[in-house]
């Protein structure tokens, strides 16, 4: 089968969605079918056929734009079975947006915001920026005109989203969770011992819940815990560095930047604290559990439907930071931790890669049949 798929930057280091695009085209190539990766920039991959398209460079929102259109023109160019997009196209058969729902993303980035005002400015600025209307036009497009097959939603949650603002019924919108390196991200043979380590991982320190976060590690400190807050990820230190020396935190939190071993990093710590204002669905949620880890997150996270009181605790909200404290304290408990982690990893070893590429492959066959019926 001839699949084609588009992604402005085909490298893995860019991002989560890049990075799964780059493990489903390289695992779709391996089971023998023709992969066509229509892209900006891409990085050298034996097997797949990379189709580069011109770029305009600057404005954001007409290089956004000029890559949708450019992608058209490509496709008419190919012959393909079909055609997966990622809410950056206009033109695709199987929609699977990793960013969830446009609008529902640009709400909770503002209340990611702590005080009033700079959410009141954030919110001027998404609503009147040019590059967040066509960003939106673009995504919702094959939508709002039904130019799809199939819509594969990456958590129950993006499914919910999805029925509710574009009315579609539920019933016809497919799940497939994100897979993750079950053999990468493992357990280690022991964790380490003396303080207890909390770990926070992401790219948006802002948006993934950093402030609530140190908020509740000053509470823990009030109450006279041991720990250590180890923050990994890229993100602007110099707000909540001031936050933490407020706070008389500082012996207790650590930055340790980006780390091509994240799976190290989960080994070496005793739980994650993960509560985000918004992820469609948390890759970190998943490979911390899928390392053993014990995790705190939000039900504004798709992860969180992976998560029972089994495997650790779900939030409301991410501004909860009593009960973000509360969840905290009580992975102090060594017996809870060690179970809660046990479940998470047993929870974890079924979504595999393989499995979501198996159900992806399954998918791309099903329109296909269906594409040459019409």
């Amino acid at each position: 089968m001839k699949i084609g798929l588009a992604i402005y930057n085909f490298n893995p280091k860019k991002g989560g969605a890049e990075r799964y695009a780059f493990d489903l085209s390289h695992m779709l190539s391996k089971k023998g079918h023709d992969v066509y990766v229509i892209c900006r920039n891409a990085i050298d991959v034996e097997g797949i056929r990379v189709v580069q398209v011109r770029d305009t460079g600057y404005p954001r929102w007409l290089r956004t734009l000029y890559f949708a259109l450019n992608h058209r023109r490509v496709l008419k160019t190919i012959s393909l079975d079909v055609v997966l997009g990622f809410g950056n196209t206009l033109e695709l058969d199987v929609y699977q947006s990793h960013g969830g729902v446009q609008r529902v993303w640009m709400e909770r980035e503002i209340a990611s915001y702590d005080s009033l005002s700079e959410r009141a400015f954030r919110a001027l600025l998404l609503k009147t920026s040019i590059h967040q209307r066509i960003q939106t036009w673009i995504a919702e497009y094959p939508i709002r005109k039904k130019r799809f097959f199939r819509i594969v939603a990456i958590s129950d949650m993006v499914k919910g989203h999805m029925s509710q603002h574009f009315g579609i019924p539920e019933n016809s919108i497919d799940v497939v969770y994100n897979g993750v390196d079950t053999e990468r991200f493992s357990p280690g043979d022991s964790r380490p011992a003396g303080r207890t380590r909390i770990l926070f991982s992401g790219g948006n320190f802002r948006l993934k819940g950093l402030s609530p976060l140190i908020g509740a590690a000053g509470m823990l400190a009030g109450q006279g815990r041991s720990f250590e807050l180890v923050i990994m990820g890229r993100g602007r230190r110099r707000r909540y560095s001031s936050m933490i020396n407020r706070l008389g935190i500082e012996d207790c939190v650590r930055f340790v930047g980006e780390t091509s071993a994240p799976e190290v990093a989960y080994r070496e710590s005793h739980m994650l604290a993960h509560p985000t204002f918004y992820d469609a669905c948390s890759l970190t949620t998943m490979e911390a559990m899928a390392s053993g880890l014990p995790v705190i997150t939000t039900r504004w996270n798709g992860a969180s439907a992976l998560v029972s009181n089994n495997e650790g605790f779900v939030l409301d909200e991410p501004r909860n930071i009593d009960g973000l404290n509360k969840a905290v304290d009580e992975l102090f408990d060594r017996e809870k931790r060690e179970f809660m982690g046990y479940n998470a990893r047993l929870k974890l070893e079924s979504f595999t890669m393989e499995r979501n590429v198996g159900e992806m492959e399954r998918i791309f066959f099903e329109v296909r049949d269906a594409k040459y019926r019409i």
